[in-house]
């Protein structure tokens, strides 16, 4: 039963005989990986473009802001050169910084590109956001002649944009299933798709910002919205047309009360041998941004799963429905590489905090001790003969997660390393408060110990 508690590196340098002065040591330029400019004119033959708004025609206009920036490669036989280029509005001139060498030409070919709301650049890379809008053209054309280079550039839209409406004031949220261009590299001629959260917010009754963004997989076209302050997540499918390129959309936020067409989506399931098994979505963030989103098991690992996929059940007292114990943290990691082949999930046990975090009912909690349970409504010394006892049989929490009060000791990693600790909660018969607890655990299988299970 679960318990109560609480590169040095050194260089040698060989010394060659060859005398020289400590001044003329001192005046040795240090090396440097700066790349020497060539200055030029540009004159630039084209439109920026802006996208749909609702009901109305894309347009084009000539009228460049100020500093306003374009970024070229520019092709001479094999040879790529790439230059930035700054629009001075005062005498409408175009200045352009290039590297490398070019040769007079009349039909020399050029990529272009134009960024609105970049978050930062160089003449190595630019630094994109979600609300960073892409503007280009790789079949642009370009002369070079008097040190003067004449482009003719199509610059359209590269992604769709879209925007949310909500109902609340300040409501933060993420949206999975699209993803933003991270940076975009001058010297490799390549975007960076973003790895981070799609994070957004809104005011009460108002549209968020235009995210410029694109699907994850154009053919499905899923997104799911992750609710962080209600612990729950929507799907949808949009229509065919969805963040076509160039094309404005936009969307209500779903709640609790008004879904507008959205799926409720908190939790995945996966059946193997006939036992299904669910998976409960949590959210974990402070200040209402989420910051990390992960599956936890809605109970215990069970005896009927774990025979499912290991083909033995170690457990000294059995039952298909009670958590499997005496299992070692290597029995574990046997058991998750074969879940995971039957599945095509990643499987690994909880590190501290997540345990904990959901432990204690995520970002629902009501600041209460253990969702206002009381001793004989969880698997405690006190009323469970010290033996483990089936899932799902005591009230779940606020996340709707069985037995993280009571019944078995579970398998952590502690702090999120590799170090073996067993997590459990209880209450202390002196003090009614909830106590979440961790002990060191060796890889030795014991006979309190089970497996919860944690999916990204």
């Amino acid at each position: 039963m679960k318990k109560i508690m609480y590169f040095v590196s050194f260089a040698v340098m060989t010394l060659l005989s060859v005398s020289c002065s400590s001044d003329e040591l001192n005046n040795v330029a240090p090396p440097t990986n700066e790349r020497v400019a060539n200055h030029a004119i540009m004159q630039l033959h084209s439109n920026k473009p802006s996208f749909d708004a609702e009901g109305t025609t894309r347009t084009v206009a000539n009228n460049w802001e100020d500093e306003a920036t374009i970024y070229l490669q520019l092709f001479t036989g094999s040879n790529r050169v790439n230059g930035v280029a700054t629009y001075n509005q005062s005498d409408n001139s175009w200045a352009i910084q290039y590297y490398g060498s070019l040769s007079v030409t009349n039909d020399g070919k050029c990529e272009v590109y134009y960024f609105e709301n970049d978050s930062g650049n160089d003449y190595k890379e630019v630094k994109l956001t979600q609300v960073s809008a892409i503007y280009f053209d790789k079949s642009a054309s370009y002369s070079f002649e008097d040190n003067v280079i004449k482009v003719t550039a199509n610059l359209k839209p590269m992604t769709g944009r879209i925007r949310f409406k909500g109902e609340s004031a300040n409501q933060s949220f993420i949206v999975e299933g699209i993803r933003f261009y991270d940076s975009y590299s001058i010297e490799n001629n390549a975007f960076v798709v973003g790895n981070d959260f799609f994070k957004a917010s809104t005011k009460k009754d108002s549209y968020s910002d235009y995210f410029y963004c694109f699907f994850d997989d154009e053919e499905k076209k899923d997104i799911e919205f992750h609710d962080r302050e209600n612990n729950v997540s929507f799907q949808k499918t949009l229509g065919k047309n969805a963040l076509a390129v160039g094309a404005s959309g936009f969307l209500n936020i779903p709640t609790l009360t008004s879904r507008n067409g959205w799926a409720v989506n908190r939790y995945k399931d996966f059946t193997i041998s006939k036992v299904t098994f669910r998976m409960i979505k949590v959210y974990k963030g402070v200040s209402g941004i989420v910051d990390d989103i992960f599956y936890i098991s809605e109970t215990e690992v069970t005896q009927a799963l774990w025979k499912a996929i290991m083909n033995d059940n170690p457990s000294v007292v059995q039952g298909d429905d009670l958590p499997v114990t005496n299992i070692s943290r290597n029995d574990c990691n046997t058991f998750m590489t074969k879940l995971k082949a039957k599945t095509g999930d990643n499987y690994r046990c909880p590190n501290s905090d997540e345990w904990c975090f959901a432990a204690i009912g995520g970002n629902l909690n009501k600041g209460n001790t253990n969702n206002d349970l009381n001793p004989l409504e969880a698997w405690l010394p006190q009323n469970s003969d010290n033996m483990p006892h089936e899932v799902k049989t005591k009230k779940p929490n606020e996340l709707g997660i069985y037995d993280m009060c009571g019944n078995v000791w579970e398998h952590i990693l502690y702090n999120g390393g590799n170090y073996n600790y067993k997590a459990g909660s209880s209450f202390s018969s002196t003090n009614p408060n909830w106590i979440v607890s961790y002990w060191w655990s060796d890889n030795t299988a014991q006979n309190d110990l089970g497996l919860r299970l944690i999916s990204d």
